[in-house]
């Protein structure tokens, strides 16, 4: 039954703002080294090509964009993401819808044990909250300016849970066929919809088993063989993938349930007010614990209180009660189980947790009376629209910093960072949210490069978003100071080369890069994701091959090299020179 009256009003209205925010800035920032390789797939020679680019993800996503730049003839920032954005608004009322199935008591399932008794319209005004915490979370915000496929996965998984409920409520085979397609179709988009279908596996299974201690008979057998179609979908492309696997990258060895607590707290602090930006990365968890304490300590508790309200008042809604613990508790519990062979813990492969924490966080808000009701609702407020403001007032203007650096007869900056004046800066303290400044990196090379000049890449799958930048000639302004125009970030793409991944010596460099350096007047390095343990060991290397080189070649003056400038946004994005010219 569609929302009538002012439910529809406020529904609409909830739905345009969520809009607005997911399409506003949706191209401000740069792409990131992962929309890169969304691009790179999904523009391969051919569809096959793009079908079989990776077996580290799922193809559905890069089919999705390759059919979306096909359809639309357009691959720019905003154009790679608009299908995350508008599956993050369609998230919108997919929230609102499942609200109401768990808190409105009209529209509960007839079977699981769910209670129905009329509340005087709490539930209906709750599913509302729900769906207007969702629209202004600057969380889904994020992931719905991706070119990736986690808004995908957290649609698929709110869908899931509509059918799933629909199934308990009807008991009809369309709703188990709808199942088995959706399932099998969230498989192919992200593999961690795995645990999303284990959460409602499970609860099926608690309800037999629950059923036969209260005499009350439910055959779960019909959604698990939905489940298992939606497997079998998936065979064959497990297969492939079982055989073409690379692994995946987890940095640095981690605790598990610190990091479980800091991706809960993340969903609902958003991505903006704490920044673990490079320099943070740098200076360790300590130091960040250390400067962002009180911020920390707030967003905690204005997030938290809720969550364990809503926790508590649970117990008081039965049916409601046992499904939201399996889809919270089981793929949790299994993310545990698998940490030792797959550290899994990371809040992008934990999207689908988000919509259940942010019911929670309703449920114990809004079924609170009197102070504590007004207090909590206010708090998740507070803490969503400071996180919003800390995301969408975020620019990613660059300003030079530092001391000047000699290049041949001109200076260069010795990096690049957030402007000083960013209206923001109250709640970032100088962290500000963003993406890889791979735009801005790359003007500045075209500043100051040549048509025979050379560029170095470390590690080698930088060229995913590098060649994004280098090989289109796209409308769009440098954010750096006015020494980087319209016209010097045209041109045609300079030569590339790259260094490997692990650590190998100058000897191997030389090796590697010497026949190409021979020619060259100026080397750029740019370094990102490095996978050295010394993040600088490629630029001592270079600067020891390139001087060689270049003395045999028989050349008059080799300047002393600019150490890495750092473009300092999100993980940064770092560019050294090398001159002779």
């Amino acid at each position: 039954m569609l929302p009538t009256g002012s439910t529809l009003r406020v529904l609409v209205n909830v739905i345009l703002a969520g809009a607005l925010f997911r399409l506003l800035g949706l191209a401000t920032h740069s792409l990131w080294l992962d929309e890169g390789a969304t691009w790179a797939w999904a523009t391969a020679p051919t569809w096959q090509g793009t079908m079989f680019a990776e077996a580290n993800h799922p193809p559905a996503w890069w089919l999705v964009t390759r059919a979306w730049i096909g359809a639309f003839g357009s691959d720019s920032e905003a154009a790679l993401r608009a299908p995350a954005a508008i599956l993050g608004i369609l998230t919108i009322p997919l929230a609102w819808l499942l609200g109401r199935r768990l808190l409105d008591p009209t529209h509960r399932p007839a079977r699981g044990g769910f209670d129905r008794t009329a509340d005087d319209g709490r539930g209906a005004r709750a599913a509302l909250w729900f769906a207007g915490f969702i629209a202004l979370s600057s969380y889904f915000i994020e992931y719905s300016q991706e070119a990736r496929m986690y808004a995908a996965l957290i649609a698929e998984s709110i869908g899931l849970s509509l059918l799933y409920l629909r199934w308990l409520d009807r008991g009809d085979r369309l709703s188990l066929v709808a199942y088995a397609l959706l399932g099998a179709l969230a498989l192919h988009t992200q593999y961690f919809a795995l645990w999303v279908l284990a959460g409602h596996g499970a609860h099926a299974l608690w309800l037999a088993h629950s059923g036969k201690r209260r005499g009350v008979s439910f055959d779960a057998r019909p959604f698990l063989a939905a489940l298992v179609t939606a497997g079998l979908l998936f065979v064959p492309w497990f297969i492939y993938m079982a055989t073409h696997y690379e692994g995946i990258s987890t940095g640095e060895p981690f605790e598990p349930f610190g990091r479980l607590l800091y991706v809960l707290w993340r969903v609902g602090a958003g991505p903006g007010l704490v920044v673990v930006d490079r320099a943070r990365l740098d200076e360790g968890v300590s130091a960040v614990l250390e400067q962002e304490a009180l911020v920390g300590a707030v967003t905690a508790l204005l997030w938290f209180v809720p969550i364990v309200a809503g926790c508590l008042r649970l117990r008081k809604l039965p049916g409601v009660a046992s499904f939201v613990v399996c889809n919270v508790a089981v793929p949790i519990v299994l993310l545990l189980l698998v940490f030792v062979k797959f550290p899994l813990i990371h809040e992008r492969y934990m999207v689908f947790l988000a919509p259940w924490l942010f019911l929670l966080a309703t449920v114990g808000a809004t079924q609170a009376a009197g102070l504590p009701r007004v207090l909590m609702l206010a708090s998740l407020l507070v803490l969503l629209f400071g996180s919003l403001f800390a995301v969408q007032g975020a620019s990613d203007t660059l300003v030079p910093i530092g001391p000047l650096q000699a290049l041949g007869d001109a200076h260069v900056a010795s990096g690049y960072a957030p402007h000083p004046e960013d209206p923001a800066r109250v709640l970032h303290h100088g962290h500000v949210y963003g993406k890889e400044p791979w735009r801005q990196a790359r003007a500045f090379i075209r500043r100051h490069a040549e048509a025979d000049d050379l560029v170095v890449l470390h590690p080698p799958y930088l060229h995913l978003v590098w060649d994004y930048y280098e090989t289109r000639l796209l409308a769009l302004e440098p954010r750096l100071p006015g020494d980087l125009q319209n016209d010097e970030y045209f041109g045609p793409p300079l030569a590339v080369a790259s260094l490997p991944r692990a650590t190998v010596d100058a000897d191997e460099v030389e090796r590697l890069l010497g026949p190409t350096l021979k020619d060259r007047s100026r080397v750029f390095l740019v370094l990102a994701h490095e996978e050295t343990d010394d993040p600088d060991h490629y630029f001592k290397a270079l600067q020891r091959v390139t001087l060689k080189t270049w003395i045999e070649a028989g050349s008059a003056r080799v300047d002393a090299p600019v150490r890495p400038i750092l473009f300092d946004a999100s993980w940064g994005v770092r560019v050294a020179i090398f001159n002779r010219r």
